[in-house]
């Protein structure tokens, strides 16, 4: 894989998440204040400190009968996510038997990262992951508008 279409799934794979993470954010919004609470969005859930596992925790709480499979969906996301924003070919380089540039899987290091079969992984199972957040956002009275 290039580095162009690297750089194009990474920034794919990281704003979608980012978006998910919004979307933990409103659940949790609107659970405690019953409606998505700026100050507290910004100043609390959006601090670089809040960690997506206590977001994760906190839904898993929060939401009666919590469909586990979709949490263990948006576990995988964030696994996927994080190797999309933590491995790549400036930092770890080798050379695989081709003699091309690879990144080694931080999980096995004999092998290289597939970042095109984790990007299809991701597509495939995010919007699933987001349907539910959403709805699970809606059943809790929350409520997107257009304005």
């Amino acid at each position: 894989m290039d580095k162009d279409e690297l750089s194009k799934y990474r920034a794919e794979v990281i704003e979608r998440f980012t978006n998910i993470e919004t979307l933990l954010d409103a659940i949790i919004c609107q659970h405690y204040f019953k409606k998505m609470l700026m100050s507290f969005y910004l100043e609390v859930l959006y601090d670089e400190y809040f960690s997506f596992g206590l977001k994760r925790r906190i839904l898993e709480k929060i939401v009666k009968n919590i469909d586990t499979q979709k949490v263990q969906e948006l576990n995988r996301l964030n696994t996927i996510r994080n190797y999309f924003a933590h491995c790549g070919a400036e930092i770890i380089k080798g050379l695989d038997k081709k003699g091309e540039a690879i990144i080694f899987d931080p999980r096995n290091i004999e092998k290289a990262i597939d970042f095109k079969s984790l990007h299809t992984e991701f597509m495939q199972i995010a919007g699933g992951v987001e349907e539910y957040l959403f709805q699970t956002y809606q059943n809790l009275g929350g409520v997107a508008t257009q304005d």
